[in-house]
């Protein structure tokens, strides 16, 4: 089975339109942004980890090692 690699996704729910506010490598990194955006959204902002399982480079999708 291939390594679990992940990102993390910060999104705000007080609209339908423009929901996603940043893509982040770690969840301190997208704690931080849903911290500092939160004000802006009325506090409607959350965060989520999102496993992906492969990455694309050129016109190929590639499984990661």
């Amino acid at each position: 089975m291939a390594p679990e690699h992940e990102i993390w996704i910060v999104l705000q729910n007080e609209t339908p339109h423009n929901t996603i506010l940043g893509v982040f490598a770690t969840q301190q990194e997208a704690a931080a942004h849903a911290e500092r955006v939160a004000p802006l959204h009325e506090g409607k902002v959350l965060y989520a980890r999102y496993v992906i399982g492969y990455r694309r480079h050129s016109d190929e999708f590639l499984d990661y090692p």
